[in-house]
Parts: C-alpha cells; structure tokens; sequence
C-alpha cells in the first residue's frame, strides 16, 4: 500500500511539473510573438484629428472675355467702293465702315420719293374733293391704296440706300477684317470680328455645394498669370441655375473700368472666393486618404493597431481636405508612411522611437 501510495505521488508530481512546463512555455511563444510584432511594427506618421475654424473659400480657374462680340454681316448688295476700318482699329457706335455701291439705289430712291410725294399729294386734294362730294368713296378707297404702296416702296429703297454706308453697330476693337475694296457684297457676308473690351468678363465653373455660396454683385479677387503679384477685383453679375454633364455651375464674373487696368481678352485667371464662415468642421491633411477623394478611406490607431475606415471628403482648402462623415475630433489617424500598412498590422509613431 505504501509503494501504491508512492508510485501516484511521483506521478501526480510529474503531472504538476509537466503542466507547469506547458504553460511556461506557451507564456514564453505569446512573450516572443509579441516582441517580434513591437519589432517589425511599420513606423508611421499620426496626428489627432481636430475641429478647425471652417475656410469655405475656394478658387476656379478662367479666361477673359470681352463683354461683346460681334460678326458683323452686310444686310446690302453692291460693289464695294471704300473700307474705312482695319484690324486693330477702335470704332465707336455708328462709325462709317465700308462704302458700297449706291448709284443704283440712289435712282430707285428718288424715283420711290417722287411717287410717294406725289401720292401724298393727291390723296390730300382727293379727301378734300370727297368732303365736297365731287369724288367718291371707292376713288378715295383707290388712290390710298396707291399711296400705301407707294409709301411701303419708298420707305424700302431709303433704307436700302442707307444700308450701302455700312456703319458699325457697336463701339469696339475690329480683330478680324474681311471685305477688299472692289468686292461684291451679298446680304450676310462677314464683314468684321468686333469685341467690346471696355470691359472684361470671366466665366468660371464652381461645384454645386460652392454654388450654394455664391450670389449676384459678390465680390471676387483676380489674379493674372501674365501679372504676377499683382491683384484684381471683380464682380459677380451671373451664378448658373442648372448644372452642365460635370455637375459644375457656371458664373461670371465683371471686371470693368480703372480695375481692368492692362488684362486683356484672352488672358488666363484664378478667382478667389473669399466665403466668411462660423462653423467648426473637421479637416484632415490630404496625405490621410487612399484612394480617391471620392472613394476616400483613412487608418485609425487603436491600441497599436491600423483599422481601415471609410470616410465621405468635402472640399478641399490647400492640402487639406474637410470630412463631412467617418470621424471625430480625438481620433488617432496615419498621415505618413501609408505604404506598407493594411488593415489590422501593428503600427508604431515615428515620435515615439
């Protein structure tokens, strides 16, 4: 009995020191497991993501354009005799252009004039005579009728007659000229490329959430890449109610007068527009995001660890983006060294080596 009785402690003991081994051991594969993965842990930028002060301005890209253009066309036919305008020539409203042809229409004119005066005329001495009664209704009836063809005849040639002086309908710069002298005119034939550049205007395309911050006679301040340095205001005189294929808005933009100072048709500007805001708003640096900014995620740490987030981005404003969904103020997020990490994998701050 007592050997028994010795044989179960020796057994019980080995038990004992076998267990105590096990557990050892496994304490000791989780201690080196967890070293290893400190050790190979990927270094990565983080911050803490805050609210900021909301900055809704933004800027759009444009050219310049003069407040009118004009193809201008001839409403006459003839020979023309005289240009008196060339490319690069200022013309003012009404200024004679070009000289056609007008013998013709000169005769036509004054024998329509004649007939007309005539016509007149009789139609006085004829509604005289039927007050009278020496005339009747139906001869008074007649010689009106001739008078109103007549007057629709002589009103037509004095108008053809005048259209053979070609004048310019609006006050511009001529850029393109296209009629010689000794050319034959037909009605619709170009003439001239006239621009208005009194004053300038920018069209510029805005998203429809900036859309909703603007509004007509808001200012705007230009800049010029031909005029580094320099600055330009402007006005908003149009904002787009219906959005184009891109779902951008467009808007003009004035410049006019001593404010244009030497911009020109054609040149190339930034608008800036200055929005004044209250509201607080989450912004994130743009090297946070993987991906697109329309399909935006960012990693968050948590207790060592990368976790993949989907977030919903908002504008931009320099190299920040605003979050309108997916985080809040407090949260650890990576800004660097996003290249190696994934979801799940141990990170560790470069601050912290």
């Amino acid at each position: 009995m007592k050997k028994l009785s010795s044989i179960i402690t020796v057994i019980v003991l080995i038990a004992v020191i076998v267990i105590i081994l096990v557990f050892n051991r496994k304490r000791s594969i989780e201690q080196t497991q967890i070293a290893s993965e400190a050790a190979t842990g990927v270094t990565v930028g983080m911050d803490v993501v805050r609210e900021e002060q909301a900055n809704m301005s933004f800027s759009s890209n444009g050219s310049l354009e003069p407040v009118r253009e004009l193809s201008f066309v001839s409403d006459v036919s003839g020979r023309v005799l005289e240009v008196f305008a060339d490319e690069g020539t200022h013309v003012s409203r009404g200024q004679v252009l070009v000289q056609a042809d007008d013998e013709m229409l000169k005769a036509d004119f004054t024998a329509s004039e004649a007939a007309y005066n005539a016509l007149r005329t009789d139609l006085e001495r004829f509604t005289d005579a039927n007050k009278a009664g020496g005339v009747t209704d139906q001869q008074l009836e007649t010689i009106r009728t001739q008078f109103i063809a007549a007057e629709s005849r002589y009103i037509s040639s004095r108008r053809r007659l005048s259209d053979a002086t070609v004048k310019s309908p609006i006050s511009g710069t001529i850029i393109r000229r296209y009629v010689e002298v000794g050319a034959y005119l037909n009605p619709g034939a170009r003439l001239f490329d006239i621009i208005d550049d009194s004053q300038l205007k920018a069209w510029c395309n805005v998203t429809e959430r900036q859309v909703l911050l603007l509004k007509k006679g808001q200012s705007v301040r230009i800049e010029c890449d031909a005029f580094p340095g320099e600055k330009y205001t402007g006005v908003i005189t149009f904002v787009g109610s219906k959005a184009d294929r891109s779902l951008n808005y467009p808007v003009e933009i004035s410049v006019s007068g001593h404010e244009k100072k030497d911009l020109k048709a054609g040149m190339y500007i930034t608008a800036n527009f200055d929005i004044e805001a209250d509201q607080k708003v989450i912004m994130i640096p743009r090297s946070a995001i993987t991906g697109s900014v329309k399909n935006a995620k960012v990693y968050t740490v948590a207790d060592g660890r990368a976790a993949e987030k989907d977030v919903i981005a908002g504008s931009m404003t320099g190299n920040k983006v605003e979050i309108l969904s997916g985080l809040h103020a407090g949260d650890s997020i990576i800004v660097s060294g996003l290249i190696n990490v994934s979801d799940g994998v141990i990170v560790k701050n470069k601050t912290d080596r």
